[in-house]
């Protein structure tokens, strides 16, 4: 019966609802695991991008179609088509297109909704690090190239299938089993079920049409025009304009379990002055910062027809891994993210409407020449590196937190856990503000493999009682783009507009293009810093 068949917004298909099936509910299952079965284990998988045809659904009125979707017709391509994909110079070598994760663990348990997870599934985190992944926010960042061509939006299209088809991981959908029959226990693990978006049918990237009226880059900044106020127009214009079309609103892992939404999606928008901009986004839950750019140099590498670098996603230690340092106490780690941190948080919500969100722009030349001012002071050959100075201008910045905490890779530091390791492979490390003023400290800080600042029960409890604790997040090393021959990456911007939703106070640093890096902050109180008048731009 029609009153009985249910449409989903972001689907390109109509459900019959089960109990319309009848007897034949079974046999509709089983064509159903066969055919998953077929397109799981094919072993040299043709690129057929369906983008295009998504898209071109998407544009005409919806005509209904009561099939299930265990009947549902692919696309079929002409042969025409099939060559013409096949002959193109930038398609990624088939042969590279074997999944890189093979030993996919399984699981037969059951959800907190009463749902059967029975698709093998990956792992993702247990213990403690679930309720943090949970509130972590989605990793997205958004690029503007230039030179760019119709073959390029083509070259993405296809570098992006191919990464859904090379990790399957990002097809999935996370789900939260719930390992304890009390719903007060913390006893809960993440799992991301693959395939929950097949590439076959759900396309990965949405193409956006420029809005009538918006300037394009080339009337920010015309070529050959040099200049600080130039890039400040452009900076602007990228945070204030771009980022509103293909930034997303804040997407934490939590939201993506209740509403069953993709974990990872690109946006791509041809401004039609052989300039494009796009995102990228992707769950904190598949991964932190550096398995973000894992992905970006894939793409980056499918585009440019070269072997990607292959991504481990099987780690042992990736669904036990906590994220707070190791030498952490249960005083500690409950007086950094128990009762005194969620009290100082509450405080906080008072002086909500208070936090913006403010961005500088920053110049490498003089970072550079103060780099070198301070090194010259020191008469030990201490070293410190750009983004020493700006983590320290930071601190000497904020005027309402007494305590920072970086994010720091593990990966080469862990016994265990390789530079290749995908996934929230970080330590959360708190350290005192005054502390981080001086450049050379905070080399020290992050340099130091013991993974801590504070000692064994040094953590002080004031500072996250009063909601004077902060996070601070570093992108200025970065440097993975995704280029196409004949394009040019102009600047990257990251998404973090939320911070001002946020009752603590964060700083994101990042690389916005080869002269240039970004401050992003919501701090409540902002003090005089000579350090950062010394750089900024």
């Amino acid at each position: 019966p029609t009153s009985k068949i249910r449409h989903h917004p972001s689907r390109l298909h109509y459900r019959i609802h089960p109990t319309s099936l009848g007897s034949h509910k079974t046999k509709i299952q089983e064509e159903y695991n066969t055919q998953n079965c077929n397109m799981r284990y094919i072993r040299r998988p043709i690129i057929i991008s369906l983008t295009a045809v998504a898209c071109e659904a998407w544009s005409r009125p919806m005509q209904k179609s009561y099939t299930s979707i265990a009947h549902s017709q692919r696309t079929a391509m002409d042969s025409s088509t099939v060559l013409r994909i096949s002959n193109a110079p930038y398609l990624p070598d088939i042969d590279l297109l074997a999944p890189t994760s093979t030993a996919i663990p399984s699981t037969n348990t059951t959800t907190k909704s009463g749902v059967s997870t029975n698709p093998p599934s990956y792992l993702i985190h247990k213990g403690r690090a679930v309720l943090m992944i949970k509130r972590c926010v989605a990793v997205e960042g958004l690029s503007l190239s230039k030179g760019w061509t119709p073959q390029a939006t083509e070259a993405f299209k296809l570098a992006i299938e191919a990464l859904v088809r090379t990790n399957p991981i990002l097809t999935g959908k996370l789900v939260e089993v719930n390992k304890s029959p009390w719903p007060w226990s913390p006893r809960s693990e993440l799992w991301i079920t693959p395939n929950a978006f097949p590439p076959e049918s759900h396309s990965f990237v949405t193409v956006v049409d420029p809005p009538s009226g918006m300037m394009s880059p080339g009337e920010i900044v015309q070529d050959g025009l040099v200049g600080e106020e130039s890039t400040k127009d452009l900076f602007k214009y990228v945070h204030a304009t771009l980022g509103g079309y293909l930034l997303s609103k804040a997407s934490f892992s939590a939201n993506q379990i209740e509403d069953g939404s993709p974990l990872f999606e690109a946006k791509l928008m041809d401004l039609g002055d052989g300039t494009a901009a796009y995102s990228i986004k992707m769950s904190h839950a598949i991964g932190d910062g550096t398995t973000f750019y894992q992905l970006v140099s894939q793409i980056s590498s499918y585009m440019n027809g070269r072997t990607p670098s292959q991504i481990d996603w099987n780690n042992p230690l990736k669904a036990t891994h906590e994220i707070y340092p190791e030498n952490f106490s249960e005083r500690d780690y409950h007086r950094s993210y128990g009762l005194p941190f969620g009290w100082g948080v509450f405080k906080n919500l008072r002086t909500l409407s208070k936090r913006k969100c403010r961005y500088l722009l920053l110049s490498k030349d003089k970072v550079a020449r103060k780099k070198k001012d301070l090194q010259s002071m020191k008469t030990d050959g201490s070293a410190i590196s750009a983004n020493d100075i700006i983590m320290s201008s930071v601190c000497e910045m904020c005027g309402s937190s007494d305590v920072f905490a970086f994010d720091k890779s593990v990966r080469g530091i862990k016994e265990g856990v390789s530079k290749s390791a995908a996934g929230n492979f970080f330590w959360e490390i708190p350290f005192e503000r005054e502390h981080g003023k001086d450049p050379f400290e905070i080399r020290k800080i992050l340099t130091s493999n013991a993974g801590s600042y504070f000692g064994t029960n040094e953590v002080p409890l004031l500072p996250f009682l009063n909601g004077r604790v902060g996070r601070i997040t570093s992108l200025a090393s970065i440097a993975h783009q995704t280029n196409f021959p004949g394009s040019q990456v102009i600047c990257s911007f990251p998404s973090a507009s939320f911070i001002k939703d946020l009752p603590l106070d964060v700083a994101v640093i990042f690389r916005f293009d080869k002269d240039h890096w970004g401050i992003m902050h919501n701090f409540r109180k902002v003090n005089p810093s000579p350090q950062l008048d010394a750089i900024i731009a």
